[in-house]
């Protein structure tokens, strides 16, 4: 039996694995992109700004997921270190105490409890690919065994038998049991054979 391979993309199906969980290299790209991008369009807009920086959430919830709390934490200090940056230096000043704890709390609880929630789909699936490798382990053990009780039934007594036959002189009996031997010998190594090249 051969003991397969796992890892996170096999868990569950490749396929059901969204680009992101998968590419967390990628998923950083684009999340840098959607700063920028909102960056602009908040510096271009002509209002207060606090609409376009609604748009932060965006690539903070997509770090948050594929990177975990620490990665979405590390997006809402981003996003509203960048929205504090133009409330500052560009809008009108018009955001009061209030605003700016509220804008704070969502950013940071959004990141944070995403990618909280990230880490613990994560540690549950890495605990279930513990136990699928251990099954497979135990598994491959008590095959293993099972081909040492068949080895030792088949061939080392057959050939105790034969043995015991030569010294009684009884030779052709004797070569009757090897041949039978060799024979059970040759069908156990094709039937491993298989098993131990798709390890």
């Amino acid at each position: 039996m051969a003991i397969g391979v796992f890892n996170r993309e096999t868990i569950g199906g490749r396929g059901t694995k969204p680009w992101y969980y998968l590419r967390p290299g990628r998923a950083v790209g684009v999340a840098v992109a959607l700063f920028a991008v909102v960056s602009v369009l908040q510096w271009f807009d002509d209002g207060s700004g606090q609409a376009i920086a609604v748009l932060y959430v965006l690539p903070i919830a997509l770090l948050g997921v594929s990177l975990g709390e620490r990665g979405g934490l590390a997006a809402a200090a981003a996003g509203f270190g960048l929205f504090a940056v133009f409330e500052v230096v560009h809008s009108s000043g018009d955001i009061d105490a209030t605003g700016w704890v509220v804008r704070a709390v969502a950013m940071f609880l959004l990141g944070g409890l995403l990618g909280h929630s990230t880490d613990r789909t994560t540690a549950s699936e890495k605990t279930a690919l513990d136990e699928q490798q251990k099954r497979s382990l135990a598994e491959e053990a008590n095959h293993r065994y099972a081909e040492a009780i068949e080895i030792n039934d088949s061939l080392i007594q057959e050939m105790v038998a034969a043995k015991w036959l030569v010294e009684q002189g009884r030779t052709d009996q004797a070569a009757e049991i090897l041949t039978t031997t060799i024979a059970t010998g040759e069908r156990l190594v094709v039937e491993l054979l298989p098993r131990r090249a798709a390890v």
